[in-house]
């Protein structure tokens, strides 16, 4: 009796390592995001700001996004030291929109109650802050039409399993459009 217990047992281990490996978002990748993110801080940048008004296309080819979100970026003289640091840490540009995309799930999940107070209260914002409001709805927006369908089974088991550490690990990401106060409203 035992022992085909211990066989179960066994093959679900061996089945959710597996499941696990095909996601991006492992210990070790998000320990290498970790590592690599005060170096990526410390580039200077004509505008971070400028990295908010980036557009994520609708598919999953994360080489291609990260080649679409560099043409965005031609001719910055930090793509040279991104690349040296991502490089440093065994990242790529792919693997880390793959990561800093996926790995903003669990604050985008988290921001989709304030999202929709915020659609609610536009018509009575002053002009400024609804643009502003307006601006930050479409982002998070396209985030989530880009990024939902691209999360498999593998990634939502990582996900949950990682959700504070990612939720964490997103509000230190340069350029991102996540507030730092985010990290506090995990529900």
């Amino acid at each position: 009796m035992l022992k085909p217990l211990l066989f179960n047992f066994g093959m679900l281990a061996l089945l959710s390592g597996q499941a696990l490996a095909d996601t991006v978002l492992t210990e070790q990748n998000l320990s290498r995001l970790e590592s690599a993110l005060p170096q990526l801080a410390k580039i200077q940048q004509d505008d971070v700001g400028s990295l908010q008004h980036v557009r994520l296309q609708r598919h999953c080819d994360w080489p291609r996004h990260a080649r679409e979100v560099r043409a965005q970026q031609q001719g910055k003289d930090y793509l040279v030291e991104v690349d040296k640091i991502l490089a440093s840490h065994q990242l790529n540009a792919a693997m880390f929109m793959e990561l800093s995309a996926k790995g903003s799930w669990p604050v985008l999940e988290s921001l989709q109650p304030v999202l929709s107070i915020t659609r609610q209260t536009l018509p009575f914002l002053p002009q400024v802050q609804r643009q502003q409001a307006e601006q930050f709805l479409a982002q998070t927006d396209n985030m989530t039409t880009v990024i939902g369908p691209c999360l498999s089974d593998a990634d939502k088991v990582a996900l949950g399993q990682q959700r504070q550490r990612l939720i964490n690990l997103a509000t230190r990401l340069p350029g991102s459009i996540l507030p730092a106060q985010a990290a506090n409203l995990t529900p």
